[in-house]
């Protein structure tokens, strides 16, 4: 992952981030009306490439933190960011040294950490939406003995679903939601950790998940990620960019506006 472009205007920075990924294959085409197929091989060096816009506001809200927007395309995630801008300022002259309590020098680094705008509330999404699944994920760390005095360290993941895929009433909804609850106690097992998805489509047929804390307040309460639709380029859009497209920024800056202060 690298970023390839920055410019800025008065209230805003504006970045194009790159991902690229050798673990690929190559693509196949199909065409509509003589129903035959065309692969393109991809050489050893070669992987995927996607590029994505990124907006940020200069100014800071009432907490501190900057307003993002990102792109949304295979390989760029709000975590992968974050991961990505942390890496990038582990340098040494992004360190700052001060004073602790007791007058000594104590040297710290950048850390980032993006979190979601919050949208529409669970209650507010199956109003109008159909409850996909609820999906529970847990992982763990199977420890065996090496060949030297270091285990290896493998890492094992557990899925289970509960399928909905109709419109719900919220007692229905919680219900489900308790169902999936009481299975993590068996679910979890050895599990460091078990996290709970609902996934939700919306009248316009976009599917919305989020994770959710199922020890924490009214499941119906807690909030998805806000994720906005932007369409109607021409020409349109590439799964990579040399430079802004200036129709990308345009629409990015128009939904930060309407995201507000």
């Amino acid at each position: 992952m690298w970023c390839a472009n920055h410019s800025e205007d008065q209230h805003h920075h504006r970045l194009i981030l790159q991902t690229g990924d050798k673990n690929t294959t190559g693509v196949s085409f199909y065409h509509f009306e003589d129903h035959t197929s065309r692969d393109i091989e991809k050489e050893e060096q070669e992987g995927s490439h996607y590029a994505a816009h990124l907006l940020i506001r200069k100014t800071p809200d009432p907490t501190g933190g900057y307003l993002i927007l990102i792109e949304k395309v295979p390989g760029i995630y709000l975590s992968s960011v974050k991961d990505h801008f942390t890496w990038a300022c582990n340098r040494a002259d992004y360190f700052k040294t001060v004073e602790d309590d007791d007058g000594q020098p104590k040297q710290f680094r950048p850390y980032f950490d993006i979190l979601g705008h919050q949208s529409k509330t669970i209650r507010d999404a199956l109003r109008t939406g159909v409850l996909q699944d609820v999906e529970l994920i847990g992982q763990e760390e199977n420890h065996e003995d090496g060949l030297d005095e270091d285990p290896i360290v493998q890492e094992v993941v557990h899925e289970a679903r509960f399928e909905v895929k109709r419109r719900v009433s919220e007692d229905q909804a919680q219900t489900v939601f308790a169902r999936a609850r009481d299975f993590i106690r068996d679910f979890r097992g050895g599990a460091d950790a078990t996290q709970m998805f609902v996934r939700i489509k919306a009248a316009n047929g976009q599917i919305k998940r989020t994770e959710i804390d199922y020890d924490g307040e009214e499941i119906l309460e807690q909030a998805f990620v806000q994720n906005e639709v932007v369409n109607d380029f021409d020409p349109p859009l590439t799964q990579r960019y040399d430079a802004f497209r200036d129709d990308m920024v345009q629409k990015m800056i128009e939904v930060a506006n309407n995201l507000g202060d």
